[in-house]
Parts: structure tokens; C-alpha cells; sequence
């Protein structure tokens, strides 16, 4: 089985600021995240980079999909 880092992108979120990233439980998978109200989140997904896609489109806006 393969594992992918999926990247999606969330809408804009005015509340964001780089320069005060808050840390806490990421709104795409709920795990640990440094920056929750950023718009771009990475997480690893175990499958293969179509399966991954598959499952993920439609919820998310994929920007990227890389294979480890």
C-alpha cells in the first residue's frame, strides 16, 4: 500500500493571520495542526494518489497529491 501527502485548500478564513498561527485540532482530519486557521492542509493518506483523490474531491479543493 502506498501513502500519500494530500494538500487541500479550505476557503479563505479572515480571521487568519501568518504572522499569529494558532495550533490545534486541523478542520480537514482533526489531528494536530500548527496553523488551523490557514487555508492549505497537508495529511497523510494511506493509498495510492487516485484512490486518494477519488476519496477527497469533491469534499476538498486538491492543490496536490505526492506519493512517499
Amino acid at each position: 500500500m502506498r501513502v500519500c501527502i494530500v494538500t487541500v485548500k479550505l476557503p479563505r478564513n479572515p480571521e487568519h493571520d501568518p504572522a499569529n498561527k494558532i495550533s490545534g485540532s486541523c478542520p480537514v482530519n482533526g489531528q494536530f495542526c500548527t496553523d488551523i486557521t490557514g487555508a492549505h492542509h497537508s495529511f497523510l493518506e494511506v493509498a495510492d494518489a487516485e484512490t486518494a483523490r477519488k476519496k477527497w474531491e469533491g469534499k476538498y479543493h486538491i492543490t496536490r497529491i505526492e506519493t512517499c
